[in-house]
């Protein structure tokens, strides 16, 4: 005889949706902190300032270096190096507690143009440096003559919607550390001011403050970011490079879900250069021609994406591409934010990439004087891949 069936009550949270949580970005609090000042005048040789711990605040978004040099008396005709005022710093990294590079050591100027171009948290227009209400760069024979000020970001949050990659930062022993190298003058200056002044650094941290697991109303708020642990990455690689021929390159820093790769082209003399920017380079996944860029064309999308529309310009300069600049941004325009590079484009396009994947670039042809090639990859280490794509929520 079958087992009579006993009716019981369904759950009390039967057909219910799940409780909906205040999201972080509208429970926390942004916040700065202002967390050291340095200073060192350049000279012959390159300088490592002193490392900088980062203090415990909250979830890290970004720092920001407010660096400033004031010349006085100055009788010289004053030029910058092209990298210049930028290239006041030969590398700059971010290494986690645990000593893992967030930041592969990187240029001033190289970390100038990824402002420029990386679309972290802030967006990309306007995002140059350059483009700053307060930047300088005095030339010429006058007083101040080789004076110059600048901000750089450093990034760790990619989209300010959900922070994105904001890393917690609230252990005072667990602390992020920031090494800087101040470069020599002759690399800031062609010609340099009558007297050397020193380069005053201050660095500032941006975070949100981790909010409370209630509000004041009692309800349920997210207390870290929605893709919790996500990681942002900017890694480095210098392959070699046959000047005056055909050459595949393979991209070794694969593995994670990648937002842009950026390129860089000089002379043996360290120039940046376009003219030797092959005619034709194609992007190669698992052998698998994805992307056929011609010069010509890929400048064009460039500029269009970025929205710059003067020349190419071999000193950084507001409204211009770089030369010897090239980034792979294909990644970052989705078609959202009025179909421009943008932190807050669709994630849906980004190249997903495991170790074993094959990541390779042809070009048809170098050119004569093309002799080093940075490559910076801007990759994104996600342990939870589905939150990563939901829906930005309420």
């Amino acid at each position: 005889m079958p087992t009579p069936t006993i009716n019981q009550p369904a759950p009390a949270h039967a057909g219910k949706a799940p409780p909906v949580l205040i999201p972080f970005t509208r429970a926390a609090r942004k916040k700065t902190r202002m967390i050291s000042n340095m200073s060192a005048t350049p000279g012959a040789s390159i300088q490592q300032l002193p490392p900088l711990q980062i203090p415990a605040n909250g979830y890290l978004r970004r720092l920001i270096l407010d660096v400033t040099c004031t010349i006085t008396g100055n009788i010289a005709t004053v030029a910058f190096a092209n990298d210049a005022p930028f290239s006041a710093f030969t590398q700059v990294s971010l290494a986690a507690a645990n000593g893992d590079s967030l930041i592969n050591p990187l240029s001033g100027f190289t970390l100038s143009r990824l402002q420029k171009y990386g679309c972290f948290s802030m967006g990309s227009q306007d995002a140059a440096p350059e483009a700053d209400p307060n930047y300088y760069a005095a030339v010429g024979a006058v007083a101040n003559g080789g004076s110059f000020h600048f901000q750089l970001n450093i990034p760790v949050e990619v989209d300010e919607r959900d922070g994105l990659c904001a890393l917690p930062n609230m252990a005072a022993n667990q602390s992020f550390l920031l090494n800087m190298f101040l470069n020599t003058s002759g690399s800031i200056y062609a010609t340099a001011p009558t007297t050397l002044a020193p380069v005053n650094i201050s660095i500032t941290a941006e975070y949100w403050a981790a909010p409370a697991p209630v509000n004041a109303q009692g309800i349920a708020q997210q207390t870290a970011p929605r893709v919790a642990n996500a990681v942002n990455l900017l890694q480095t690689q210098m392959p070699t490079i046959t000047p005056s021929s055909d050459q595949t390159v393979q991209l070794l820093n694969v593995g994670n879900t990648i937002r842009f790769i950026y390129f860089e082209l000089r002379t043996a003399a360290g120039v940046r250069t376009d003219v030797d920017w092959p005619n034709l380079m194609n992007i190669l996944v698992n052998n698998d021609l994805w992307l056929a860029k011609t010069k010509n064309n890929w400048q064009r999308q460039l500029g269009h994406d970025y929205k710059l529309v003067g020349p190419v310009s071999a000193t950084p300069s507001t409204g211009n591409l770089d030369t010897g600049v090239f980034i792979l941004d294909d990644f970052i325009n989705s078609g959202s934010a009025g179909n421009v590079a943008s932190a807050s484009s669709n994630r849906d396009l980004m190249l997903v990439t495991g170790s074993g994947t094959a990541l390779n670039i042809e070009a048809v042809i170098w050119g004569g004087n093309a002799s080093q090639l940075l490559v910076v990859t801007n990759a994104l280490r996600i342990p939870d891949p589905a939150s990563f794509y939901a829906p930005q929520g309420v």
